[in-house]
């Protein structure tokens, strides 16, 4: 959401689809005929957006030994080895997808999350630069791009590039969230609440909000929210461990919750919207 870098805890990654009850099924149960791959890559797919992992990497590389050179297939392989943090596998095959296929917009993405897991932002700014030019329409990358740049504090930048995203795909959660961050941190408060509204449900708005405000040191206002978000959904795990975080930063008692005589402490904290993937995982 996924790319542990500065401020990836502040920002959403692409994510796909969920699908039905795909991972029940494994490949040597699906005809091996070339009439059914394309179903299969996207039950893949499906699987992936599920981080289903294991049953995914079954499908995709049946997929690669009946088509060694579909760059496709090495671009999801790839993906799932990212996802497990097997970054010298994931390059072998983006490597040899983009060697197949140059112009695939799908590779220069992958490459450029790739890049920032490995932190080389440079390399990841040209590859997602060289997505965004092949498809210039394609809201995913423009995100991708804008979030790459946000995470190495290159935020004017990076809300040109929401922006775009926003208006090609207005109803997409996690560009605006990831735009609520960017314009938080620009300072623009009014915006940045209007953005995270659009972005998830009033809980989730209110808690991406607080930690906005705690990210820029105002603690107060961060403990208003994450309060409302706790009594809006006394359920919401990520809203009570962040009042609980920030009240004791403050020294003040977390406010009792309907259902409990005293608040708890949550054993581990979740700081803000989490990431995925980064695609959702991105690709």
């Amino acid at each position: 959401m996924r790319h542990d870098l500065k401020m990836a805890v502040a920002a959403l990654v692409l994510a796909g689809a969920a699908g039905g009850c795909a991972h029940t099924t494994s490949p040597s149960a699906s005809a091996a005929g070339p009439d059914t791959f394309e179903a299969r890559r996207k039950l893949t797919s499906e699987l992936m957006a599920r981080g289903d992992w294991q049953p995914a990497f079954a499908y995709v590389d049946q997929l690669h030994r009946e088509r060694p050179d579909d760059a496709g297939v090495l671009v999801q392989r790839a993906a799932i080895y990212r996802e497990q943090n097997l970054l010298d596998e994931a390059e072998t095959d983006l490597r040899d997808a983009v060697r197949l296929a140059p112009q695939s917009a799908a590779a220069r993405a992958a490459f450029g999350i790739l890049f920032d897991m490995q932190r080389h932002p440079e390399k990841a700014e040209e590859q997602f630069r060289l997505a965004v030019k092949l498809e210039p329409e394609n809201a995913a990358y423009l995100n991708n791009l804008g979030f790459s740049l946000f995470l190495h504090g290159r935020t004017k930048e990076a809300l040109t590039f929401y922006e775009k995203a926003a208006r090609l795909a207005p109803t997409t959660r996690r560009t605006r969230t990831n735009l609520g961050f960017a314009c938080a941190a620009q300072g623009d408060w009014h915006r940045a609440a209007r953005e995270f509204a659009l972005g998830g449900t009033p809980v989730e708005a209110k808690v991406n909000l607080g930690f906005a405000y705690e990210q820029h040191g105002d603690l107060a206002n961060a403990y208003d929210l994450y309060a409302e978000a706790a009594r809006l959904d006394p359920q919401s795990k990520r809203a009570r461990s962040n009042l609980a975080h920030v009240a004791e930063l403050l020294g003040r008692p977390a406010p009792a919750l309907p259902g409990e005589a005293t608040p708890a402490m949550p054993a581990v904290r979740d700081d803000g919207t989490a990431v995925a993937p980064p695609e959702e995982a991105r690709p």
